[in-house]
């Protein structure tokens, strides 16, 4: 069996590991931080989190958004223990913009508005103050620290080996997959099949120094964790399916003002009665002190935002501080052939396939399945494998391939519903344990 070593364990680490799993790799997953610490650096952990495309039509990550919100929405109409389990909720959501955009003109300038469920522009009457447009659709709220365990669990149970370990990132990638290797080795010395033949780096931020990467970069995020008493929990509200800014019933709002800028979210979180209210994005500063006057405009800019709100008593749950690992020319998903030294000390071995997975920025958890969906074809190129011929295997050949849009998620002339292009989408990756 291929044996395939995954270094880091946030969303997009797990979701690899998991996705690796499901294609018939053994998998190995190294990483200094796992689910439920609570270090700074374990970025996954103090995510919104919400599916919220950050993507323009022509990206490719707009092909992983869809990918991720239809798997979801089959899981939560599916209802059971692994919705519970993944912490994943479906609300509806209202996004505003402050200012004219060309994203703001109409429907036709929305590229995602025939994928999603539900989507509308709203009526001028239906808008907060300081807001030129608006629109709505049905979203999709995670519960990081459950989904995160969810990950690990499927990881686990699939076979995968974890190890705790800080690998060094100073001294460029060989030296860091030679101190993996020495240590994989050493943990599963018990196998026959110990050679690792790839290696997969979701390293996010620390890929910077790493690799090392230049066009990494942090980006600050600052939320707070709240109950809010007088208002609806936010607890299963899979029925909601109006819309009415004003009511008390939860939903997910968000508000950008490009001119300042600053973007505003209310976020419920699953399974609780909480909610991450949002937030700021700020490039390039690594300081990951919370500031109490930030924490208290993100307080007044989420009351103008939700009328519900407006005398609503917050009580503080935690604050949060989290470094998106943001990436200039978007997220890395590549293969790189990496030489490395002799066990003699000469400076030429062998070469070995790593693949690059990381700088997803905030769109870490939406870009997760199809991002990874990626990495298994880069792998299974590597080894002669195709995840697109395995799929159409499993499915028994049935028109669910790249005509109908099920590995790119998106509209094709042959495929005029949308909705139905995506639920064919989830139910196959759910019947057929593809993730």
């Amino acid at each position: 069996m291929t044996h395939v070593v995954v270094i880091g364990a946030g969303v997009i680490g797990l979701q690899t590991a998991v996705s690796l799993l499901d294609a018939g790799y053994r998998v190995t997953i190294v990483a200094e931080h796992y689910p439920g610490d609570s270090s700074v650096e374990y970025t996954s952990m103090w995510a919104g989190a919400q599916w919220r495309t950050h993507a323009t039509k022509e990206q490719e990550e707009s092909k992983w958004d869809i990918e991720s919100y239809w798997y979801w929405m089959g899981v939560i109409e599916r209802g059971g223990q692994t919705k519970d389990d993944m912490g994943v909720e479906v609300y509806p959501s209202y996004f505003y913009w402050a200012n004219q955009t060309p994203e703001s003109a109409s429907r036709s300038s929305i590229w995602f508005a025939d994928l999603v469920r539900n989507f509308a522009f709203l009526p001028p009457t239906a808008l907060p103050p300081n807001t030129y447009a608006g629109i709505r659709y049905d979203s999709i709220a995670i519960n990081p620290p459950k989904y995160l365990a969810y990950l690990y669990s499927r990881a686990r149970t699939g076979g995968a080996t974890t190890i705790r370990e800080k690998l060094p990132t100073d001294k460029g990638m060989v030296a860091a997959i030679e101190k993996a290797t020495s240590i994989v080795k050493s943990v599963e010395s018990t196998y026959n099949d110990v050679d690792i033949a790839a290696f997969i780096n979701c390293t996010g931020l620390a890929a910077g120094t790493l690799v090392p990467d230049p066009d990494v970069y942090p980006i600050k995020g600052e939320t707070l964790l709240v109950r809010i008493n007088d208002v609806f929990t936010p607890t299963f509200r899979s029925d909601i399916n109006t819309f009415d800014p004003t009511s008390h019933v939860p939903a997910i709002f968000t508000h950008v003002d490009e001119a300042i800028p600053s973007v505003t979210y209310i976020i419920p979180r699953p399974g609780t009665i909480t909610y991450v209210l949002g937030g700021t994005k700020e490039p390039d500063n690594w300081d990951t002190a919370s500031n109490a006057g930030t924490l208290s405009d993100i307080q007044n800019r989420c009351r103008a935002l939700w009328p519900a709100l407006e005398h609503a008593d917050f009580k503080q749950v935690a604050s949060q501080v989290g470094l998106r690992p943001g990436r200039r020319g978007g997220a890395r998903v590549e293969l790189e052939e990496v030489q490395l030294g002799r066990s003699d000390g000469s400076k030429e071995g062998r070469k070995l396939a790593v693949i690059h997975h990381y700088g997803h920025a905030g769109a870490g958890y939406q870009n997760s399945i199809g991002s990874a969906r990626k990495v298994v074809g880069l792998v299974g190129e590597v080894f002669g494998k195709s995840l697109a011929e395995e799929l159409m295997k499993r499915a028994g050949g049935g028109e669910i391939g790249s005509r109908t849009g099920l590995l790119t998620g998106m509209k094709t002339e042959d495929e005029d519903d949308a909705e139905a292009t995506g639920r064919r989408l989830a139910e196959a990756v759910m019947k057929y344990g593809r993730v």
